[in-house]
């Protein structure tokens, strides 16, 4: 009795065992593989859309003019020209993740200076934190896009990517409705408290994990063949870049000038998160059967009606349908368009390159979104027209 006892008991320690060891397996492949990622990203996205709607907005209300804030992300995107390539230098040293690690604590510093703004609103300090928070981004998605090319798999990239999105959808599709109501009753102050506060869980993550080290090494030669390669699709990512602009800093700030309340502003952020969770997963399975380019061509030709809508918008229900349609058919485009990306990385020797060159062209792209807008800066629904235009080029490659 004692023996079959004993030996029962045995075997319970050697199976404790086993299951101790596979889930230390599987907490380590979650750690070190695509999950983390995911988890990272959409805590990340969460805190960027808890308080990144409001931050021109913010601006405004703590008398800055508008043109000061558009000179802000004029000189965010003209030094992340240059910050894009030292980024991928740093990864070289320091590794992907905790490169993209160092980045979370750096944000925070960039939350507590723009918080600090309202007690000392002096415009040589809001243009240096606009060139910090460049250097900032580089560290984040440099590694992010270099980490996701890489643990990507070929067959399921499409609903990889559209996980990645969705996931941070999900996240971030109350936070500027949360943000929104923080602010209004509570203030900015208590609102970037809890998105420093939230951050620090992706940090910790980062610091775990183990790292890649890359091998970048720039060389003209090589970039100038990665666009020849490719230049219908760099030329895609740079039209929809100015899109994306007009999308993440015009509209937040348009809603606000129209409808002059913050409220407003969150339920338009949340109506973009709504339709983007509606269609992302599903967009990751279109991609799988059809050409990619062809599933681009389709939402192209919607956004660029959507945008027209919008230049003409000037009522809630208006403006709340044109963000719903918005976040639909921007995931339509970019899933499919994120998804051949990472694969033309995969396949290329020069990994690193393709997505540092990206990066590269989106912010350049940006950065003439920025430029015209501060030409036309009292008739912003105008460059609302040129988005529209951008996207209906697309439609025509």
């Amino acid at each position: 009795m004692i023996k079959k006892t004993l030996s029962k008991f045995n075997k319970m320690l050697h199976h404790q065992h086993h299951l101790n060891i596979h889930l230390h397996e599987q907490l380590r492949k979650f750690r070190e593989g695509i999950y983390t990622l995911y988890l990272v990203h959409s805590t990340k996205s969460f805190v960027s859309s808890l308080i990144g709607f409001f931050i021109p907005i913010y601006l405004l209300t703590i008398d800055f003019s508008l043109v000061q804030v558009l000179w802000f992300f004029v000189l965010r995107y003209l030094s992340a020209i240059i910050f894009v390539p030292i980024a991928g230098l740093i990864g070289n040293r320091l590794g992907l993740k905790h490169t993209m690690m160092i980045s979370l604590p750096l944000f925070l510093a960039y939350l507590i200076g723009i918080m600090s703004l309202e007690k000392f609103p002096n415009t040589i300090f809001l243009y240096t934190l606009s060139i910090f928070v460049s250097f900032v981004s580089a560290l984040y998605w440099i590694p992010l896009h270099s980490l996701f090319a890489r643990f990507s798999s070929k067959k399921k990239s499409g609903n990889q990517v559209s996980m990645l999105i969705s996931l941070r959808s999900l996240s971030a599709m109350l936070a500027p409705l949360i943000g929104g109501l923080v602010s209004i009753y509570f203030g900015f102050e208590v609102l970037f408290g809890l998105a420093i506060l939230i951050l620090i869980i992706p940090t910790v993550l980062l610091f775990q994990a183990k790292d890649i080290h890359p091998h970048i090494n720039f060389s003209v030669n090589d970039l100038w063949k990665i666009a020849k390669k490719h230049s219908r699709h760099f030329v895609t990512i740079a039209l929809d870049a100015f899109g994306s602009f007009a999308e993440e800093i015009l509209w937040p700030l348009f809603v606000y000038l129209i409808l002059l309340d913050t409220f407003s502003v969150g339920v338009v952020g949340s109506l973009i998160g709504v339709g983007t969770i509606i269609f992302t997963i599903l967009v990751g399975r279109i991609v799988g059967k059809k050409n990619y380019f062809t599933v681009i061509q389709i939402a192209a030709f919607v956004l660029s009606i959507v945008w027209i809508i919008r230049f003409f918008a000037n009522e809630q229900i208006t403006i709340y349908t044109a963000s719903l349609l918005a976040g639909i058919f921007a995931m339509m485009f970019s899933v499919p368009l994120l998804s051949h990306t990472y694969q033309i990385a995969k396949q290329d020797k020069n990994l690193d390159e393709v997505i540092v060159f990206k990066e590269m062209v989106g912010v350049t792209s940006k950065l003439i979104a920025a430029l015209v807008t501060l030409l036309l800066v009292y008739k912003l629904n105008i460059t609302f027209l040129i988005a529209g235009i951008s996207y209906l080029m697309v439609t025509i490659l």
